[in-house]
């Protein structure tokens, strides 16, 4: 692409104010004694979302929409002759208060609730582990990872120097922000950094007719809420296939690594998962008491085993070789892969979103160990656990079918693993050798397309 001297006089202006739809977190790339990754932080101590991280998912996204030419003329791009600086720009992510005020400049006030609790330096912990074929934990890959709860509040500015006051590429920059795939930070595949657009101001201002007003314009975040007309936020497009699948759990069943119980006054061993997030109300937000949580990743890592197996009955890959367990995976083109020794990280095709429960019945269960000799419990082997009983919940799958392609086998297999899971076979979560964890269909699976991309590849019922 060769450069060109283009008069843009137009300046676009919005301010996007995000609400995090789940936990998430950009990590800074330092440890600490007690944990695997540190949050990163603005220079008041509190989350923010960098503007490189933000310009880089648009760029990203809008590539993989709109085509990589169309791509450069917004962003710019390096090299050695005719290269073109960006014609968008974007400011940090900046985190509100309870009181939905985003802090700018140095923050003096951190008797807010919600501000006090982002200061800690691990507001989240969840433990990760990553299961071989056998079903046991790799080598090396147990781990933790730092959150930011869900609900957090975030706004940004962005701008960009157009030709024109109508511009379809400023229209497709601000539909992004509603893209399934928008996601920041990490761990985007397995449920973390799902945002939604809770409000969204924005102005043009021309430089050649007007320029006063472009002088003129605010500056902060909260003149820009005053001074700039609300426009309704984007909406969701259809680029991306949805499934809804719908469950009860059919007895109790949990995900471990818990640290709360509704009953304060229990002493159980054992806790399902649980975690707060920031509620939004008209006198603000606060942060909620705990919700029970079913986890994207423990969803995703049971749909990749079973989806495996179906794939390679389906294909015919047999067990019948020594390096089977070392053998590439079907499931890495569409659930992704990291990256590993001789191979590059791959983003999968699926987005899946963590599931937070308010409305739940719990109840205790005791275990005891037998010794086999004297007929008593064994020394430390009486625990109690902390369960959920006959759960409903709505499974939700984005499908980024573009990445996939038009593998017959690939279809079918997914098909019939989500089929598992409704019809009782895939449990979900731990102790599923206990009868734990089993979801049965609480309603039809529901394809946003009426399961056009599935094309002939249903199962039989037969």
């Amino acid at each position: 692409m060769s450069h060109t001297t283009i008069d843009r006089p137009i300046f676009h202006q919005a301010l996007v104010t995000l609400e995090a739809a789940s936990s998430h977190g950009i990590h800074s790339g330092l440890v600490d004694n007690t944990h695997d990754v540190i949050l990163l932080r603005d220079g008041n101590g509190l989350p923010a979302l960098p503007a490189t991280s933000i310009a880089g998912l648009l760029r990203h996204l809008y590539q993989e929409e709109h085509g990589e030419e169309s791509t450069n003329q917004l962003f710019g791009f390096e090299a050695k002759k005719g290269g073109r600086s960006s014609c968008v720009s974007v400011d940090w992510g900046l985190i509100h208060n309870s009181q939905n005020q985003p802090i700018e400049g140095v923050c003096t006030d951190t008797s807010d609730p919600i501000l006090q609790y982002l200061l800690q330096t691990h507001p989240i912990v969840r433990d990760r582990v990553k299961l071989d074929h056998c079903g046991g934990a790799e080598d090396g890959a147990k781990f933790d990872v730092s959150l930011i709860p869900a609900g957090t509040r975030y706004s940004f500015v962005l701008g960009y120097w157009s030709d024109t006051a109508d511009d379809s590429h400023w229209h497709n920059l601000l539909q992004l922000l509603a893209h399934p795939a928008f996601r920041l930070g990490h761990s985007t595949r397995n449920g973390a950094g799902a945002f939604t657009v809770q409000a969204l101001h924005s102005q043009s201002y021309d430089l050649k007719d007007k320029p006063a007003d472009y002088r003129a314009r605010p500056r902060s975040r909260q003149d820009m809420v005053a001074k700039l007309p609300a426009i309704k936020p984007p909406a969701a497009t259809d680029r991306t296939l949805t499934v809804k699948i719908p469950l009860k759990a059919e007895t109790g069943w949990r995900v471990g690594g818990g640290n709360w119980w509704p009953d304060a006054d229990a002493s159980l061993d054992i806790l399902p998962q649980s975690e707060i997030k920031i509620d939004w109300g008209e006198d603000g937000g606060k942060l909620s008491e705990p919700y029970m949580l079913l986890p994207a990743t423990a969803i995703k890592g049971a749909l990749r085993h079973r989806f495996d197996y179906h794939y390679r009955r389906l294909t015919g890959q047999w067990a019948t070789t020594a390096d089977f367990a070392n053998a590439k995976q079907p499931s890495d083109k569409l659930f992704g892969h990291a990256k590993d020794e001789g191979k590059d990280g791959v983003a999968g095709a699926l987005l899946i979103d963590d599931i937070y429960i308010k409305n739940y019945q719990h109840y205790s269960q005791m275990h005891n160990k037998i010794d086999h000799f004297s007929g008593g419990v064994l020394q430390g082997a009486l625990f109690e656990e902390g369960l959920l009983w006959q759960t409903e919940i709505a499974i939700k799958i984005a499908i980024i079918h573009s990445k996939i392609g038009e593998d017959t086998n690939l279809k079918q297999a997914l098909n019939l693993t989500l089929e598992d899971l409704q019809q009782g076979w895939l449990p979900l979560g731990s102790s599923s050798s206990r009868g734990h964890g089993a979801f049965v269909a609480n309603g039809d699976i529901t394809w946003s397309d009426n399961r056009a991309w599935l094309q002939n590849t249903e199962s039989n019922p037969s």
